[in-house]
């Protein structure tokens, strides 16, 4: 696992609370995304968007902002920071790289067990529950 460094940003509370809702709907937290932004500045050699002082015809700030934010969230990110925030986020029971094969196929067969006896629960509950768990 790399090692971490903390940065504290402060942000206008509009723009933060706009680029959460588009982080949100791709699901991406917060952290990621930030790292994702730093890694293009050091891929690129920049800011990784125009920074032209042009006026933008139609687009105010809040445009602007998601803009940036959606644009962002897009760029690719390494896979071994993907593992190491689902390693940080998920909890041990739920990951299935800390399990046995024999445990994950006992899960496997104990879900699909479920399915078959309609014991299932619609996934956008299961989704809302697990963000309000994880804090997303």
């Amino acid at each position: 696992m790399t090692e971490k460094a903390a940065i504290n940003v402060r942000v206008n509370q509009e723009t933060k609370q706009n680029a959460e809702k588009v982080l949100n709907k791709l699901g991406i937290p917060m952290s990621v995304a930030i790292d994702m932004y730093l890694r293009q500045i050091a891929l690129t050699g920049g800011i990784p968007f125009d920074l032209s002082s042009k006026k933008r015809e139609n687009k105010n700030d809040h445009d602007t902002a998601m803009m940036v934010a959606e644009a962002t969230a897009q760029y690719e990110v390494v896979k071994s920071n993907w593992e190491d925030k689902l390693a940080e986020l998920t909890p041990d029971w739920m990951n299935m790289n800390k399990m046995t094969k024999e445990e994950l196929e006992a899960r496997l067969a104990k879900h699909a067990q479920d399915a078959r006896d309609d014991k299932s629960v619609e996934i956008s509950k299961t989704f809302s529950e697990l963000n309000k768990e994880l804090g997303i």
